[in-house]
């Protein structure tokens, strides 16, 4: 599927699991052992094309505001917070979700992803990289098919055993062609009322970000000035809870 802009790709996108998404029950979520019933789409799979500014993605996205810009910035701090500030404003309850020997922790954060040279600074052979070395990539060579952030970690296979909650995000994969800056953006699992619209926000603003850095550091000497591409999505799992398909009616004014 193409979409033109985000707005109407959202949108289709929840009526498309509305009006075709089967039923699926599962013995866990998020961790917890208990039985659910999810109204599911298997292989959705789009590109859409992505807006130049900050205050476009917003109102094309409608996130949670000032939640999705907040976490944002958190995400590209430079730290591996964990938890991020801005939990305490997210979706209630998601206390329950910290663990550790003392609860002080989430099995993961998204700055911890972004950022993981503190906590695993090598992996097998080599020095593990981070947004910033993704980044400097793309600046010493804007044409390359290997600039790949990943969010889902070997050790998430091994706390899903523990029945622990791992990222949804696969990772990020950012290239430049035509003078534009695309991402592909792979993931396991998204709940289309309450994470889709976000995820798209924190997406976008991502790429934004990237571009801009890569903007700022060639313009001189290159006279580069890129622009927004395109967003390829693919999940294997979108979804709502089976309960919430009345929500998700309101959201579509049918």
């Amino acid at each position: 599927m193409e979409f033109s802009n985000l707005k109407e790709c959202i949108y289709k996108i929840r009526e498309e699991l509305y009006t075709n998404g089967k039923i699926v029950k599962t013995q866990d979520w998020q961790g917890l052992q208990e039985n659910f019933e999810f109204l599911e789409l298997t292989a959705v799979n789009f590109t859409v094309q992505m807006p130049e500014t900050l205050l476009e993605c917003r109102d094309l996205c409608e996130p949670f505001w000032p939640w999705a810009e907040d976490h944002f910035q958190e995400r590209v701090s430079g730290l591996p917070l964990n938890p991020p500030p801005s939990h305490k404003y997210w979706l209630k309850g998601n206390e329950e979700f910290k663990s550790g020997e003392k609860g002080e922790v989430f099995s993961h954060s998204y700055p911890e992803r972004f950022w993981p040279k503190t906590l695993m600074p090598k992996g097998y052979r080599y020095e593990t990289g981070d947004l910033e070395d993704l980044i400097q990539l793309l600046i010493k060579n804007p044409s390359s098919r290997q600039a790949y952030l990943p969010i889902y970690f070997p050790e998430d296979l091994g706390a899903s055993k523990l029945n622990e909650r791992v990222p949804c995000t696969l990772g990020y994969h950012i290239y430049i062609r035509d003078n534009k800056v695309n991402i592909f953006y792979p993931m396991r699992s998204c709940d289309a009322i309450r994470h889709f619209h976000n995820d798209m926000y924190l997406t976008v603003r991502l790429a934004q970000y990237i571009r801009d850095r890569i903007n700022i550091a060639l313009k001189v000497k290159y006279n580069v000035n890129y622009k927004m591409g395109i967003l390829h999505f693919a999940c294997s799992s979108l979804h709502c809870f089976s309960n919430d398909r009345y929500a998700l009616k309101k959201l579509l004014k049918k």
